[in-house]
């Protein structure tokens, strides 16, 4: 893949040299950061696998999930309408295309496009802003270019066979042109940012952008398809209005009908402009007017934010909430040290951040999406039950990467320091993780069913509350127990599978009985206590963890 795309690169070389980059440099960044996207994790897909062997092919069959994704999307759209019917399905093609584009550029973005780690050698040497910007937007749109090819893959052939191969190879097009917008849109946000931003707030500040807009994407193409009617978009044709011209995946889809039909008009054509004018006149637009500060803003991106002298010093500040609440909830110095490090850590470290609270999001906007959608599986019995359970599953996330860290090298302080209970470490941080993330997470989830369903499921809230806690629990004394922050991202769980089936029926043995409890009289409110003495009880284990059951890296 890295000598195909360096091919095309050296044929459209003049175009790079027109837009004012140094080819000879720009095509060396771009081939070190191909050569190097294999050892990269995929954050968009929630991978922390071992990524560490020089020829470990992991993105290759990320693109064969999305080829076999794709296909089944393309095959139950794209050959079910008539030719006259296409544009609601070729619009939700292309809006799965665009919405994977963006999630995985917004989820990655902070390891591609603003990647400071080649700082030290880029940086001193004569390599113009222009030349390391385009360097950056090529490598991260082949990088998409190979995703929108992957998920197209399959509608290209059923638009080839059924209605020629000229407009297979213009959905083919279409679809390139879709990475290059989302590029186009999400770039345009951040440069923006970039200039505006100082430099110590910009990381931070992109982080929560990162979260919000992963969740914004996720939830609005759950939402939006569920909101319209599919069986009839699908068998009537959808009549154009002023307000399709604002929505990009209906720029493709307009512009493919105008060959698939064909169709000649003033409405197509619009499609066709805007389709084909936005993707290049957006790369035109960043390239002319929103990288002239792009290097000393990259060269000081890297840098941590200092210290303020006028700041008081640590031990002088007023407790903080964290330590009130750590002088409430444990009960030993050790168990105290380990929710303050935990809370504190959790809150400062992006990637940790980013690879959790998305997943938050996600749960909150599928089961709002769930309610509204489901007026059989909604308003049944079951479903609330499901989405209270939502919580600690995904919660169980967060508590897999409360052992990760690049600076996990940093655990030999664990071995240097007098402690006798390792389990003080574990049960404090588990508290961390229950306080901050679990419980408001719950308090949002269950207020929403509380209003939609009633507030005579409180019950339910709160059985469905500790038997959470009950899985969380479950899961921490059933997997490889790690002290915080002590392992290195790219570890693999390499023997959790057995492991893994067995958390998987707990969670389906707790989440049944819950629902068996509703059809015995005052079964759920005889089960709260019995569910709160289990989990103190499972808790006590866990917290009795020794140094031969704690595994070190």
């Amino acid at each position: 893949m890295t000598n195909l795309i360096l091919a095309i690169l050296d044929r459209l070389q003049f175009l790079f040299r027109a837009m004012g980059a140094d080819y000879r440099q720009l095509r060396a960044i771009v081939q070190v950061k191909l050569m190097m996207d294999n050892r990269r994790s995929i954050i968009s897909l929630g991978r922390s696998g071992k990524q560490s062997a020089e020829k470990t092919n992991s993105f290759t069959r990320i693109l064969g999930i999305y080829v076999f994704v794709g296909g089944l999307i393309s095959l139950g759209m794209l050959t079910r309408s008539a030719r006259e019917l296409m544009f609601f399905p070729l619009t939700l093609q292309f809006s799965y295309i665009m919405s994977l584009c963006a999630m995985t550029l917004i989820s990655d973005y902070s390891a591609v496009i603003l990647d400071s780690s080649d700082n030290q050698i880029i940086l001193p040497r004569p390599v113009s802003s222009r030349t390391l910007w385009l360097a950056r937007i090529v490598h991260i749109t082949s990088y998409l270019f190979a995703i929108a090819l992957s998920l197209s893959a399959v509608g290209v052939l059923v638009i080839g066979y059924r209605f020629g191969a000229l407009a297979g190879l213009f959905f083919l097009a279409l679809s390139l042109l879709s990475a290059v917008l989302m590029v186009f849109m999400t770039n345009v946000f951040y440069l923006i940012l970039m200039r505006f931003i100082s430099e110590e707030k910009l990381r931070e500040i992109i982080n929560y952008v990162q979260i919000v807009m992963a969740v914004l994407f996720y939830g609005g193409y759950q939402l939006l398809p569920r909101l319209m009617d599919s069986e009839t978009m699908l068998t009537e044709a959808l009549s154009h209005q002023w307000w399709h011209f604002a929505i990009p995946p209906m720029w493709m889809a307009g512009a493919v009908e105008l060959v698939v039909m064909p169709v000649v008009d003033q409405t197509h054509l619009i499609y066709l402009l805007l389709a084909l004018l936005m993707p290049v006149g957006g790369l035109w637009f960043m390239n002319r007017f929103l990288t002239l500060d792009f290097t000393q803003k990259l060269s000081s991106i890297d840098q941590e934010s200092r210290p303020n002298q006028s700041e008081q010093p640590v031990g002088q500040t007023e407790s903080s909430l964290v330590d009130r609440l750590s002088d409430w909830i444990t009960t030993t110095p050790l168990e105290r040290a380990a929710f303050s490090f935990t809370w504190r850590i959790t809150g400062r470290d992006r990637k940790f951040k980013l690879k959790t609270y998305p997943q938050l999001g996600f749960g909150l906007a599928y089961v709002v999406v769930m309610s509204i959608q489901g007026q059989r599986l909604g308003n049944s019995g079951f479903f609330y039950l499901f989405a209270l359970y939502f919580a600690g599953i995904y919660v169980m996330v967060a508590q897999y990467q409360l052992s990760i860290s690049d600076n996990y090298r940093a655990s030999w302080v664990y071995g240097s320091a007098p402690i006798q209970k390792p389990g003080d470490v574990l049960s404090g941080s588990l508290k961390a993780l229950i306080i901050k993330l679990l419980t408001p997470f719950y308090i949002l989830l269950a207020s929403y069913i509380l209003f939609r369903y009633g507030t005579n499921k409180a019950p339910d809230v709160v059985l469905a509350f500790f038997n959470s806690l009950i899985m969380l629990i479950s899961a921490a004394l059933l997997s490889t127990r790690h002290l915080p922050f002590s392992v290195a991202p790219d570890v693999v769980k390499r023997s959790n599978t057995a492991r893994g089936l067995l958390i998987g029926i707990i969670l389906g043995a707790v989440g049944f009985s819950h629902y068996g409890l509703r059809l015995i009289p005052y079964g759920v409110p005889g089960a709260i206590p019995i569910a709160m003495v289990l989990f103190w009880f499972l808790f006590r284990q866990y917290r009795r963890t020794g140094w031969p059951q704690i595994e070190m890296e």
